[in-house]
């Protein structure tokens, strides 16, 4: 007879912390930047070092995730995750009682990086621990498809919120963090059980090659789309958008949905060398296409290649990880490690050609900077690629 501890855990509740929590973080990590721009009057470059350092602490921290959880052997995962949850919302919340202090707003956009950097580990272990194969990657699907409209959610409502006042938004992330934080009581207070039998044999021959390879794809995708989105006002400007700008912006979101979407109700992509290498390739061409379209009609499909690639690598990345790592916290936090990583190289490499380039040059080294970075996770790609043919002729 199976106890509840070892059954998954419910896939509602698991939902339910998702959308809230990707609710309150798209809405935290866009209001803080416009905080420090509007509120605290940060130039572009003091804004760079802090996306940087918020990406270099949540790589950490969800690096380091599954230690967290382990030292706490004495709390359940359920209690550390509503612990960082109301982190989160202290995180939110602090900016709104020192409203001139920005040594807090700093430790407040710290805290928030640190607090969801550990939310999502666990989160996906309870997506994951004691599914299998098509069980893990459907899950996984339904996930992808809750926290993508969340955070296209969060984007909308930015505009509208902020009319209220600057503080506003951070209101709203912190009604979302409280959400996601009584939604989390529904869990159990481990993730189910994983045996390792079945996790074994749901593991296909080449999925640790293809993780390996995706380890480098991951972070490339960020980094790239980290560098497109300060570009993408100017391009869309430049070809004559004019009122339905953020419309056509919003093309790669909803490209990268449909193809979750796709992923999810298929099976086609799991264990092929394939989806990696179209992944790949619909991000760089994409990202081209963007920045050297000469009409509107180009840029738009390149804008739609590009959220293509952006959904094939994250779906492959967090399927891969997730079941080589036995759906354990630090397998989600390897993953999540993996984004913050380009979170941080992002705007590191915007501070970098600043400081390299004449400001009339700046967006050109940026883009330059970008590509050699985008090369140099291609090349590192491919040596788990060439290990699995090696091995395929053994």
């Amino acid at each position: 007879m199976t106890s509840g501890r070892d059954r998954p855990a419910p896939l509602a509740a698991v939902l339910a912390v998702t959308f809230t929590a990707s609710l309150s973080g798209g809405v935290f990590w866009q209001a803080i930047f416009f905080l420090t721009a509007g509120h605290y009057h940060f130039s572009e470059g003091r804004n760079l070092v802090l996306a940087a350092a918020m990406g270099a602490i949540y790589a950490a921290t969800a690096a380091a995730a599954g230690i967290l959880v382990r030292r706490l052997s004495s709390s359940s995962p359920r209690a550390v995750l509503t612990a960082v949850l109301a982190a989160w919302t202290i995180a939110a919340l602090v900016p709104l009682g020192a409203r001139h202090s920005e040594a807090a707003l700093w430790g407040a956009a710290f805290l928030g990086a640190a607090a969801s950097a550990v939310t999502w580990p666990l989160v996906e272990s309870y997506l994951s621990a004691g599914r299998h194969g098509a069980d893990m990657r459907s899950a996984i699907g339904i996930f992808n498809v809750t926290w993508t409209p969340a955070t296209a959610l969060a984007l909308l409502l930015m505009p509208i919120v902020t009319q209220a006042g600057p503080l506003a938004p951070l209101v709203l992330s912190a009604a979302g963090s409280v959400a996601a934080l009584a939604a989390s009581f529904a869990l159990p207070t481990h993730p189910g059980a994983h045996e390792p039998e079945a996790a074994q044999a749901a593991v296909g021959r080449e999925y640790g090659f293809l993780v390996r390879a995706v380890s480098w794809l991951l972070p490339m995708s960020y980094v790239l789309c980290a560098v497109m989105s300060p570009l993408l006002p100017h391009r869309l400007a430049s070809v004559g958008a004019g009122e339905g700008a953020a419309g056509v912006a919003a093309l790669w979101m909803v490209a990268r949905f449909a193809t979750l979407l796709t992923m999810w109700r298929t099976g086609f992509w799991h264990g092929r060398w394939a989806t990696l290498v179209l992944g790949a390739a619909a991000i760089a061409l994409g990202l081209a296409t963007i920045l050297l379209a000469p009409s509107l009609a180009v840029l738009a499909a390149g804008l739609l290649l590009f959220g293509v690639g952006m959904g094939l690598t994250y779906c492959a990345a967090i399927y891969y990880s997730l079941s080589v790592g036995h759906a354990a916290v630090d397998a989600g936090g390897a993953f999540e490690a993996l984004i913050g990583f380009g979170y941080f190289a992002g705007p590191v490499i915007g501070l970098i050609a600043r400081a390299a380039a004449t400001p009339a040059h700046a967006t050109s080294a940026t883009v330059g900077l970008a590509w050699l970075a985008a090369a140099a996770c291609g090349a590192g790609a491919l040596g788990p690629y060439r290990a699995a043919r090696r091995a395929r002729r053994r």
